[in-house]
């Protein structure tokens, strides 16, 4: 994407995603949009794996089908969806779970 998508055209392309009014070129800012998300996923992932000497599993962003389902049965903006990409960490105890928050909360404070 050159050019970054504002939060109303993000808005005004879910709503065409929601009320089933778009077209190939929607689908393409959709995937856009949905890139858009790569690099901090990365970055994540990276500091996760680092610093937690953990793995994480999860996806570099939601499937175009699963946000479009998402938009149609929730009253949320697509400019307000906050999984769009996303990892998780599975972990043994929750003492390990303890020190994983704590050290996610001291990286991204």
């Amino acid at each position: 994407m050159k050019d970054r998508l504002t939060k109303s055209q993000v808005d005004r392309l879910g709503e065409r995603l929601r009320n089933k009014k778009y077209n190939e070129t929607d689908l393409k800012l959709l995937d856009e949009f949905r890139r858009s998300f790569h690099e901090a996923y990365e970055i994540t992932v990276n500091a996760i794996r680092l610093r937690n000497k953990a793995e994480p599993s999860g996806r570099p962003a939601k499937s175009t089908t699963a946000i479009i389902e998402k938009l149609k049965r929730e009253s949320i903006r697509l400019s307000q969806f906050q999984d769009i990409a996303g990892c998780r960490i599975v972990v043994g105890t929750i003492v390990d779970q303890n020190q994983i928050v704590s050290s996610m909360i001291n990286i991204y404070p």
